[in-house]
């Protein structure tokens, strides 16, 4: 007996948000059972668990009508995927028959050459296949049609034959009586209005599938699609079914790709024209889709760089999508609502780390402090970290884990001789998979900066098209890797404590940091590794390159010196630094230049990780190097910024129990606060207590 899938970890949000659109039963609150339903749209990045996602909801209404596709399958036009969602939903359902759709699947078929020139021979040859279609259903092979269920958990297409035989499956089951009562109403559907009787309609709706007009093609897709969701509304109008009290679960996988979203668009705007046809309320459908990249919902708008409103998990409810419909919709953009998937939080990745090895959990804080917790480069992690924990110098192992090897076959298509990449490069490829050279260039080159709108607002892309220049800021947007600013603090060096530090007041910094986004810090410190690699004189901009000309906008801007010399860090210039923060240690209020401290010392560096050494020892080798004057002279200051520049990498802050920097970071604290007046020791020594208290 096969195990049962594992519950994806931390979707019970998400669980309760489809939960509460799906029951279909009027509530306490006078719920009416035909409400409107918004097409729910998982966003998240690619590796953030959205087809797993899909799959466990899919699942969880196994035993009401139910189906899926996956659109990165291939492209289809929207009635083709409209009919091989109804015939999924038909096979979960005894009740759910789609009459007006089949009679269209009929007269669309490829094979079926009307003769317009003779309206009653091709009446005649029209009913004709409809009687073949449904003799071949009653001749259809129960085991097949099993075997068919059981690939609905797959979101894949299930490869069928043309329109005729797909009409022939949606007949099946079904007695002679309701036979003829399902094939009158389909008939008589596509009279509705009078302009032309049924048969003659589905006559000129056989000429239109033929034709290569767009218009006509688009007609065709229309048609079909109100057919598919009139036949839904027809059946839960009867109360027929197995589940009444539950819409029918449609989750489509990958509406990015594929013409996924020019199905659900269409699918909206013949949802609004039924409901106006027939006096209101919504058909029972309920979508559950996901994307990669914001561009592909059309609405509702944010002024936000994605130009999407996004919810959370934790504030997605369907009353707040309701809260959300202006009164006056200009648009069907309304009907989407957009919630991004959640990372994993460090409790869940040590949950994972338990079934793949005992002692992984042990890794947790370096895995999810790398990875932020998304959830592919987690389990990539785990899988590298589980080859290295047991050994007697897994320390030492864990921080060169990024170059390690691959840990999955077949993780690169490499010839005989290539090397097989390592771990960054593996999960770069991965993360950016579907981005164009230049693009993926222009990102590489934007890591050099603390925030993207610097990056595209600075001199930083002047080798690039204007292209580049004018959509890398809104693309990386819509790929949902920008996010807020983590404070910059002894929490994200190894110590304790986070968002202290005042940004207001008579003890804040006079030159606080924007608050702009930044790339997600997985895929900076990613990012920021091709840049160092990248050699001098080539077509984009080196490391050393890329820090000048944002050293230099920066410098000439009022307000803008934190991230002047942070970049004049990252161009190794500590004895600058030094001198910076040496003479601002007696101008600024205390917890202001600790600011300072760390909004400097958050810079990147080319070279973070030196395996040979350890971090401690490496401190003390960069203070002398880089900045000899201000190691004879103001040494504690000199290492303090040496070490908390290489803290800003976790692999810099082993082992977790006791990082080794944190002594270095302590006393160098506790240094200056003896050489200080006695109102700025205290705080100084409070900051170096957060280093000697933390325990993991």
């Amino acid at each position: 007996m096969p195990d049962r899938p594992l519950r994806p970890l931390g979707v019970q949000a998400v669980e309760d948000l489809v939960r509460d659109c799906w029951v279909r039963a009027a509530g306490p609150a006078g719920r009416r059972p035909d409400r409107n339903l918004p097409v729910i749209v998982l966003l998240g990045r690619h590796g953030s668990g959205k087809t797993t996602v899909l799959r466990h909801l899919s699942r969880r209404a196994s035993t009401s009508p139910q189906a899926g596709h996956d659109f990165a399958a291939g492209t289809l036009r929207p009635h083709e995927v409209a009919a091989r969602l109804a015939f999924r939903l038909s096979l979960t359902s005894r009740g759910l028959h789609f009459p007006r759709l089949i009679h269209g699947l009929v007269a669309v078929d490829p094979d079926l050459l009307l003769d317009v020139n003779s309206p009653d021979r091709a009446r005649r040859q029209l009913d004709k296949r409809m009687r073949e279609a449904r003799q071949r259903s009653a001749g259809l092979i129960p085991d097949a049609l099993s075997e068919g269920v059981g690939l609905l958990n797959d979101l894949g297409i299930i490869p069928l034959p043309g329109a005729g035989l797909l009409a022939a499956l949606l007949l099946r089951g079904l007695g002679p009586r309701l036979l003829n009562a399902a094939s009158r109403s389909g008939l008589e559907w596509y009279g509705t209005g009078g302009a032309q009787a049924p048969l003659d309609a589905l006559v000129a709706l056989n000429e239109r599938s033929r034709s290569e007009d767009p218009a006509d093609q688009d007609g065709v897709d229309r048609l079909l699609c109100e057919a598919f969701l009139a036949d839904l509304r027809a059946a839960y109008h009867r109360r027929l079914g197995a589940a009444p009290d539950r819409n029918c679960l449609v989750v489509l996988d990958n509406i990015d790709q594929g013409g996924g979203s020019r199905f659900l668009a269409l699918l909206l705007e013949v949802r609004e024209s039924l409901a106006r046809k027939e006096g209101g309320g919504c058909d029972p459908l309920l979508t559950v889709a996901s994307a990669s990249s914001a561009r592909a919902v059309p609405g509702p708008f944010d002024p936000g760089p994605a130009g999407l409103r996004i919810r959370d998990p934790h504030q997605a409810s369907y009353e707040d999508w309701r809260s959300g419909i202006p009164q006056s919709p200009a648009d069907s953009s309304w009907w989407w609502y957009a919630v991004r998937l959640s990372d994993l939080t460090a409790g869940q990745v040590s949950r994972l780390a338990e079934a793949i090895a005992p002692r992984l959990p042990e890794a947790t804080p370096l895995v999810h402090r790398l990875t932020y917790g998304h959830p592919w480069s987690v389990l990539r992690m785990q899988q590298a970290a589980a080859r290295m924990i047991d050994r007697p110098d897994a320390d030492v192992r864990l921080r060169g884990i990024l170059d390690s090897g691959p840990v999955a076959n077949g993780a690169a298509d490499t010839g005989p001789g290539t090397p097989r990449p390592t771990l960054r490069q593996e999960a770069l490829r991965y993360l950016l998979q579907d981005m164009e050279a230049d693009q993926l260039a222009g990102l590489v080159t934007c890591a050099a900066s603390r925030d993207m709108e610097s990056a595209v607002n600075s001199p930083l892309l002047a080798d690039f098209s204007p292209r580049i220049r004018e959509t890398l800021l809104e693309e990386t947007a819509q790929r949902l890797w920008l996010v807020p600013q983590l404070a910059e603090d002894a929490g994200t060096r190894g110590g304790r404590g986070s968002h202290y530090l005042p940004t207001t007041g008579q003890a804040a910094h006079p030159n606080p940091l924007p608050d702009s986004l930044v790339l997600q810090p997985w895929l900076w410190l990613l990012l920021l590794r091709e840049l160092a690699d990248r050699p001098a004189g080539g077509p984009y901009p080196d490391w050393d390159t890329a820090h000048q000309r944002l050293h230099a906008w920066h410098a000439d801007r009022k307000g803008h010196l934190p991230n002047a010399y942070y970049h004049r860090l990252s161009l190794g210039q500590v004895e600058e630094v030094v001198a910076r923060l040496e003479s601002s240690l007696h101008t600024l209020p205390t917890e202001a230049w600790l600011y300072e401290l760390y909004a400097i010392t958050a810079a990147p560096m080319r070279e973070p990780v030196d395996v040979s050494v350890s971090a401690s020892h490496r401190a003390d080798l960069l203070a002398r190097e880089l900045a000899p004057d201000a190691f004879r002279h103001h040494r504690a200051l000199a290492l303090l910024v040496t070490s908390l520049w290489l803290a800003v990498d976790p692999r810099n802050r082993l082992p977790n129990a006791r990082p080794e920097l944190n002594f270095t970071i302590s006393a160098s604290f506790r240094d200056l606060a003896w050489h200080t007046d006695d109102a700025n020791s205290a705080v100084l020594r409070s900051e170096a207590a957060r280093y000697e208290a933390h325990t993991g």
